[in-house]
C-alpha cells in the first residue's frame, strides 16, 4: 500500500508518496486550500495529474493530509471530503497542519513549534502530543506574522500612502486600483491567500527600513502574544517551518531573542521530516 502525505497550506501544498520505507517527493509544489477560507477545486484538479497518478499507480492508497484550518473535527472533515472526491477508495487521515509541522521538525522530540506562512499557527509539541492554548483567529483578526498579516499591513499602509515612494513604486509596479484591491479582499474566493501574496516580495528588500520595520513589528506583536501563552520552559526551543519564517530568519530569529525565546531550526516547510517520520512508522 502506498501512503501519500500532504502538507496543506492556504495558499500551496506539498507532497510525498512513501513506500516500502523510501519516500518520493513530487514537484515542489501544487495549490492549497484552507477550508476556513478557501475553494479546493485547484488543488483537487492538480491531485488529478498525470504525476500524481503516476507516483501512486494502481496500489491501495492511504492518504495522510495535515491542513492549515484544520483544528477542528468538522474542518478537518471539510477537508477529507474534499480529498475523498479525488480518491473516493482511499483511506484519507486529515491532522493539522501543526502537527504535520511538530512532526516534521521534532519527530519525537519536544519543544515549541510555529508556522509562519499564509497563516500562523503555535503550539508545544510533547513529543506525541500538540497542546495549543492560544486561540486562532484567522487573518482578519490575529495570524500576526504571517503573510496574510504582513501584506494586510503593506496594503494597508500603500493605500493610506504611507509606503515610501521609490519602494511602492516597485513592490506596486502596475500601481493601486482601490476597486480592485477592495473586491479581492472581501470577496474573492481566497482573500487571505490574496493579502498573503504581497509579502513574497518584501522578501526582497529587507534592507529597505521600512520592509524590515514592518516586518519586526508583526513579529514582535507575534512575541507578545508567546509571551502571553507559553511558559518561559516551553519557549525555550523553537522550530518553525513556512516561507515566512525562511524568508525573513533573520529578523524572525532577532525579535524572539529580545524575549528570550531562541530558535534552533527553521525551514521552508517540514516536508523531509514527514516523509522521515512516516518512513519509520510504516517499516
Amino acid at each position: 500500500m502506498s501512503l501519500l502525505i500532504g502538507d496543506i497550506g492556504g495558499s500551496s501544498s506539498r507532497w510525498a508518496v512513501v513506500s516500502a520505507g523510501a519516500g518520493h517527493f513530487l514537484k515542489p509544489s501544487f495549490p492549497g486550500y484552507n477550508p476556513v477560507t478557501g475553494d479546493p477545486a485547484a488543488m483537487q484538479s492538480a491531485l488529478r495529474g498525470k504525476e500524481v497518478v503516476a507516483a501512486i499507480g494502481g496500489e491501495p492508497l492511504e492518504v495522510v493530509a495535515y491542513g492549515a484550518g484544520c483544528g477542528t473535527k468538522a474542518r478537518a472533515e471539510q477537508l477529507r471530503a474534499a480529498l475523498a472526491m479525488v480518491w473516493p477508495h482511499a483511506k484519507i487521515h486529515v491532522e493539522s497542519d501543526l502537527l504535520g509541522a511538530a512532526r516534521g521538525l521534532y519527530g519525537t522530540e519536544h519543544g515549541l513549534v510555529l508556522i509562519l506562512g499564509t497563516g500562523m499557527n503555535v503550539g508545544h509539541y510533547d513529543g506525541t502530543f500538540l497542546h495549543t492554548p492560544m486561540p486562532s483567529l484567522g487573518f482578519i483578526l490575529g495570524d500576526e506574522g504571517s503573510g496574510a498579516d504582513i501584506g494586510k499591513h503593506l496594503l494597508r499602509d500603500a493605500l493610506y500612502g504611507l509606503v515610501p515612494e521609490a519602494l511602492r513604486d516597485q513592490l506596486f509596479a502596475q500601481g493601486m486600483d482601490l476597486p480592485a484591491v477592495l473586491n479581492s479582499t472581501y470577496r474573492s474566493a481566497a482573500p487571505q491567500a490574496y493579502v498573503a501574496s504581497f509579502t513574497a516580495a518584501l522578501s526582497e528588500h529587507v534592507d529597505d527600513t521600512y520592509v524590515h520595520d514592518l516586518v519586526a513589528s508583526r513579529f514582535f506583536a507575534l512575541t507578545r502574544l508567546l509571551a502571553r501563552f507559553f511558559s518561559a520552559r516551553e519557549l525555550q526551543q523553537v522550530r518553525a517551518s513556512g516561507s515566512v519564517a525562511h524568508a525573513f530568519k533573520d529578523i524572525l530569529v532577532a525579535a524572539l531573542a529580545q524575549r528570550r525565546m531562541h530558535i534552533t531550526a527553521v525551514e521552508t516547510d517540514p516536508m523531509p521530516g514527514l516523509v522521515q517520520f512516516h518512513a519509520r512508522h510504516s517499516s
